[in-house]
């Protein structure tokens, strides 16, 4: 499964211009801390005393959305907007916003509002690839990747999301290029590590893919996904010890997961080790897993007809 960073950049927060908005400022370093509650009842009583403020909507919608009130923040954003209809950082807000409840197409409108009040902004043109992404509209995103790369050659997520995108779109050597660059500007940017392991074992470069996974877990040793995946690699290389070893940490790290069970039970299983496996796939069977079930029922079907 591959993952992307960056995916979204909310602009942040609006400091407020006029000394009679000493609230708002308030609830900007509030936001700035984390205490979002705060931040909202700071720019609640802003707008009681200034309904016509664009920057308090704004600023309400940001610490809104932080704490997952999406609707909350999807009518401030509006409302900030109608007040002043110059906010690319309003609309690209209100994409971010509209695209997390899965309304890309609209999120696709407001981006492209954002990057017409704002044609030099590279994360903007990063922003609306994305949701392009999400829309499978893949050479419409690897164009705004490109566009946010010249504009900024440093803006390591674009590399990232464009070799998402061109894996996604079956460009697999094009990904495996813009993952490098990524990681190429930022060493330790997992995810490109991560992803870069994946298009490696489509490609059925398992040695690569080791290794790729081997840096992300040198950066994170607890993204089991990582560890899960490089057992795997490490299996199609035929090395089963180190398989094994990866898929203990899996199951030591979260032992009622049926998934990680079950992918120990199999390489236990290819490696010899009957006994092993069948502990593994019935724990797995007890969780839920239907696969394990499937592997269960043949192993013992083998049995029943073995001499």
């Amino acid at each position: 499964m591959l993952m992307a960073v960056s995916l979204l950049s909310l602009m942040l927060f609006v400091h407020a211009a006029e000394p009679a908005d000493n609230l708002i400022e308030q609830g900007v370093q509030k936001g700035l801390r984390g205490d979002y509650p705060g931040a909202i009842e700071d720019f609640n009583r802003a707008i009681r005393l200034d309904p016509a403020d664009p920057d308090a909507y704004y600023n309400r919608g940001l610490a809104r959305g932080s704490i997952g009130d999406l609707k909350g923040a999807l009518a401030d954003y509006s409302k900030s907007i109608s007040l002043d209809p110059r906010s690319f950082g309003a609309y690209n807000n209100r994409g971010f916003t509209l695209a997390a409840l899965g309304r890309y197409a609209e999120a696709n409108a407001d981006m492209s509002r954002a990057i017409a009040l704002k044609p030099d902004m590279a994360e903007l043109y990063n922003n609306r690839g994305t949701v392009r992404t999400s829309m499978k509209r893949y050479a419409l995103a690897i164009a705004d990747f490109t566009r946010a790369t010249e504009l900024d050659p440093l803006l390591v997520g674009a590399y990232n999301n464009r070799g998402l995108a061109r894996n996604l779109s079956g460009d697999l050597s094009g990904a495996v290029a813009d993952y490098l660059k990524a990681v190429g500007i930022d060493p330790r940017y997992k995810v490109a590590w991560y992803n870069l392991g994946n298009t490696h074992v489509a490609l059925g470069e398992a040695k690569e893919a080791v290794e790729d996974y081997s840096k992300v877990l040198v950066l994170d040793p607890d993204m089991l996904a990582a560890r899960n995946n490089r057992a795997f690699a490490r299996l199609s290389l035929g090395d089963y010890p180190g398989a094994l070893e990866d898929l203990n940490r899996v199951v030591s790290a979260s032992p009622q997961n049926a998934s990680g069970l079950y992918n120990r039970g199999v390489v236990r299983r290819l490696a010899g080790d009957r006994q092993g496996a069948m502990e593994d796939l019935r724990r797995a069977s007890a969780l839920g897993d239907s696969l394990a079930d499937e592997v269960l029922r043949e192993m013992m079907s083998h049995d029943s007809v073995s001499p």
